[in-house]
C-alpha cells in the first residue's frame, strides 16, 4: 500500500470515528510496517486461541489491567481495584473511557463478554482460563445458570468478581486478551461485527481496525478516543500477510518492512546463522517451550522409566546449537525461566545416554517387551522445516542411544492438534506458549485429565494437592510449593521438554527498539520511528 494511501486512510479513520481531527504531514506521520505469518483466525477476543489473533486483540482492545514489559501489572480500563482480605473478591472501578464509536465502556460490557465465554454453546477455546471464577466451570458445563457465576456489575463503573478460592496470579491472568471486553451494544445490534473492518467494528484499545483485506493486509490507525492515547506513538500500523519466510525476509532487506521475526513473522531457519554473524539479530526470552508429549495411557509410554529414557537420551544443546541456531535455553525443566524470575533449575542431565539405556532396559523388563515394540510407533510432528529438522535430529539420537529406528510422521498442525486433544497418538512433538505471566499457566494444564490441553492424559494426586496448596500461599512459600509440583512432574515425565524459546527479530535502523512482555506480546503503542543522524 502506498504511503499516501495510508495517510489518507489514517485521516479518514480519525475524522469518521472521532470528533478530533488530526493533522499529519509526511514528515510527522509515524508509519510502522510489519508482517503477519498468517491470517488472524478471529478478531473477537472472546473466541481467540491462535497467537496471531491474540496479537490483534492486544492491538485493538484493552482489559481491566495491563502487563508491562517489566512484568508489572498496572491498571488499564480499571482505574483502581480492591481485593478482599481473603483474596477471593476483586472489585474493579472502571475509568471514564469510551469505545471507538463514542459509547462509554461499562462494567456490563465486561460482564457480558466473560459470561458469553462461559455459555455452554459459545465457541471459546480459552474458557478454562476463567475457571478460577466462582461457578465458571460449572456454568460452562451447563451445571448452573450464568447468573450464578461470580461476575456481577454493581453499576456501570463497578465490576465485582468472586473467585472459587484465592488465586495469587489472578491479575496476571486477566491481563490476557481473552478477558478483554467487547461492545455489548454493537454485539447485540451486529453479531457479525468481528468479521470485517468498518463502522461496525468497535474497539477500546490503542488502535482502530481501519482496513482488513483478508489474507492480504491489515491497516490499524491510532485510536484518538483511547483514554491514554498520548502514550500511543504510531499513527498507522500496516500489516502485510506473507506466509513465506524467505519472501518476508526479502521484503525486509528491500526496506518494505520495519521489523521481521518472532513473534509475528518468523525468520527462515537457514538464514539465522548468517544473520547472527552479521550482528543483525536481537533476542528476547519467551514463556514458550518446544517439547515431546507422551500418551501415558498407551504402551510402551505407560511406563515412566521408558518415558524418562527417551527424554534423557536427547542432546538438547546440539539441537539449539545446530538446528534452531539461536542458542536457546536447553530445557531440563518444565517451566520456562522467564515465568520464574529467570530461575533455571536443572532437574536432569542433558544427553544422559548411560542413564537412558539403563532406564529403557528396566522399563522394558517391567512391561515384558523388547525393542520390537517400538518399530511400529510413529513420532508425530506438525509440518514445518524447523519441526522436521528437530524431529530428524531426535530420531537419530534415539537410534544412536538405543539402536531403535523410530518412524517419523509429519501432519498438518490442525490434524496434530486433533490427535493430541483426542489422545489419539503415542508420542508427538508439540509446544506450549504462555498466556499469562505466571508458572501456573503451564502447571495447571496437567492438574486434571479433563483439561483439553493435558495431552498426555496424566494425573497425580500429590501434584493436585500441591497446586491446591499454592492457592493459599504467596512469595517464596508459593514458589517452593510449585517447585515440588514440578519435581513430581519431571520424575514421571509425561512431557519431555526440549528447549525454551527466544524471540529472534530484526529492526530497520530507523525503528526504535521493540518492547515485549514476558509472554512475548509486542507493545504496539510503543513502536516508533526515530530520526537518523
Amino acid at each position: 500500500m502506498k504511503l499516501f494511501h495510508i495517510l489518507i486512510l489514517c485521516c479518514f479513520a480519525a475524522t469518521a470515528c472521532q470528533d478530533k481531527k488530526p493533522t499529519y504531514t509526511h514528515q510527522s506521520l509515524q508509519l510502522i510496517r510489519l508482517n503477519l505469518k498468517s491470517e488472524p483466525a478471529t478478531m473477537d477476543p472472546r473466541k481467540g486461541g491462535d497467537v496471531i489473533s491474540s496479537h490483534m486483540h492486544f492491538l485493538l482492545f484493552e482489559g481491566l489491567v495491563r502487563l508491562n514489559p517489566d512484568g508489572a501489572i498496572v491498571p488499564a480500563q480499571a482505574r483502581t481495584f480492591d481485593i478482599s482480605a481473603d483474596g477471593t473478591v476483586y472489585t474493579f472501578h472502571l475509568r471514564d473511557s469510551v469505545w471507538s464509536n463514542g459509547i462509554p465502556v461499562t462494567a456490563y460490557d465486561f460482564e457480558k463478554a466473560w459470561k458469553d465465554i462461559l455459555d455452554p454453546s459459545f465457541p471459546s477455546v480459552n474458557a478454562h482460563l476463567l475457571y478460577p471464577i466462582k461457578n465458571a466451570e460449572a456454568a460452562k458445563k451447563g451445571l448452573v445458570v450464568l447468573s450464578e457465576v461470580g461476575i456481577a456489575s454493581k453499576d456501570e463503573k463497578t465490576l465485582v468478581v468472586t473467585l472459587e478460592k484465592p488465586t495469587p496470579y489472578f491479575l496476571d491472568l486477566i491481563s490476557f486478551c481473552v478477558f478483554f471486553p467487547v461492545c455489548s451494544e454493537m454485539d447485540k445490534a451486529c453479531p457479525d461485527w468481528a468479521y470485517q473492518a468498518g463502522e461496525n467494528f468497535v474497539s477500546n484499545g490503542p488502535f482502530i481496525l481501519q482496513e482488513w483485506k483478508h489474507h492480504n493486509e491489515i491497516v490499524a490507525v491510532k485510536n484518538l478516543a483511547y483514554w491514554d492515547n498520548s502514550r500511543v506513538r504510531p499513527d498507522v500500523i500496516h500489516f502485510s500477510m506473507i506466509d513465506n519466510e524467505s519472501t518476508a525476509l526479502q521484503m525486509f532487506e528491500n526496506g518494505e518492512l520495519d521489523m521481521i521475526g518472532e513473534p509475528l513473522s518468523p525468520l527462515p531457519v537457514d538464514a539465522l546463522q548468517s544473520l547472527k554473524k552479521q550482528g543483525k539479530l536481537r533476542k528476547h526470552p519467551l514463556g514458550a517451550t518446544t517439547m515431546i508429549t507422551f500418551n501415558v495411557d498407551q504402551a510402551p509410554f505407560n511406563n515412566a522409566k521408558i518415558r524418562k529414557a527417551f527424554a534423557y537420551a536427547i542432546n538438547r544443546e546440539l539441537i539449539v546449537g545446530n538446528i534452531t541456531q539461536l542458542g536457546e535455553t536447553a530445557a531440563t525443566n518444565m517451566v520456562p525461566p522467564v515465568l520464574k524470575n529467570l530461575r533455571n533449575r536443572i532437574f536432569f542431565k542433558d544427553g544422559d545416554v548411560a542413564s537412558a539405556k539403563a532406564l529403557l532396559d528396566e522399563g522394558m523388563q517391567e512391561l515384558g517387551i523388547t525393542k520390537e515394540a517400538f518399530k511400529d510407533l510413529s513420532f508425530l510432528y506438525s509440518t514445518s522445516d524447523l519441526n522436521h529438522k528437530i524431529a530428524q535430529a531426535i530420531q537419530q539420537q534415539w537410534k544412536q542411544a538405543f539402536g531403535i529406528q523410530i518412524k517419523l510422521e509429519n501432519v498438518e498442525h490442525k490434524v496434530l492438534m486433533d490427535k493430541l486433544v483426542k489422545r489419539n497418538y503415542a508420542f508427538a512433538q508439540a509446544l506450549w506458549v504462555a498466556q499469562y505471566n505466571d508458572q501456573m499457566n503451564i502447571l495447571e494444564r496437567f492438574k486434571y485429565k479433563t483439561n483439553v490441553k493435558n495431552y498426555p492424559n496424566w494425573e497425580n494426586p500429590e501434584y493436585i494437592r500441591l497446586l491446591e496448596q499454592s492457592a493459599y500461599e504467596n512469595g517464596l512459600a508459593r514458589a517452593a510449593t510449585l517447585e515440588k509440583a514440578e519435581e513430581i512432574f519431571i520424575a514421571e515425565m509425561p512431557i519431555c521438554p526440549i528447549y525454551h524459546w527466544d524471540a529472534a527479530y530484526m529492526l530497520q535502523p530507523h525503528l526504535n527498539d521493540v518492547s515485549l512482555t514476558p509472554i512475548g506480546d509486542i507493545v504496539f503503542e510503543k513502536l516508533h520511528v526515530v530520526a537518523l543522524k
